[in-house]
């Protein structure tokens, strides 16, 4: 199990959705200034746990955690441009959606959104796609197997 591949398999799906331009995105590790009056976003993984999925030392093992999208608006701008992101990212991670990286699956198991926050120059609201891997030590020449 890669944190890496785990991490890059994410950050490619968030990018594929469609939801915020690239150019527009903070991604973890990497220098980034908003423009004011722009729209933007930030990524953040957060891993929550990494255990075996069984008995013994050919057990599967399995990570689970979220990824976490903060999408960004100028305050007052309204929340119906925020709100339809929310949307194209719930579109994209959905429930059972099986993301492959090279070397490594995820599997989407939920997408929530938090209450819309207003502060001194922006309105956000937060997107965590929950999300599972899994690796399988008795299968080393296999690259990617879906969980059992």
């Amino acid at each position: 199990m890669s944190e890496s591949k785990i991490h890059s398999a994410l950050v490619a799906a968030f990018i594929e959705s469609g939801a915020m331009p690239s150019v527009r995105t903070a991604y973890e590790g990497r220098a980034f200034t908003p423009t004011s009056g722009q729209s933007w976003a930030r990524l953040t993984g957060l891993p929550s746990s990494r255990a075996p999925a069984a008995m013994g030392n050919d057990a599967p093992q399995e990570w689970t955690g979220i990824l976490q999208i903060d999408l960004f608006h100028p305050k007052d701008s309204g929340f119906a441009p925020m709100l339809s992101e929310v949307d194209a990212l719930f579109a994209f991670f959905t429930p059972g959606k099986r993301l492959d990286y090279p070397g490594q699956g995820v599997l989407i198991r939920r997408a929530e959104r938090s209450p819309i926050r207003t502060e001194d120059v922006w309105q956000s609201v937060s997107v965590s796609a929950y999300c599972t891997a899994w690796t399988f030590p008795a299968y080393p020449n296999v690259k990617h197997r879906s969980p059992p």
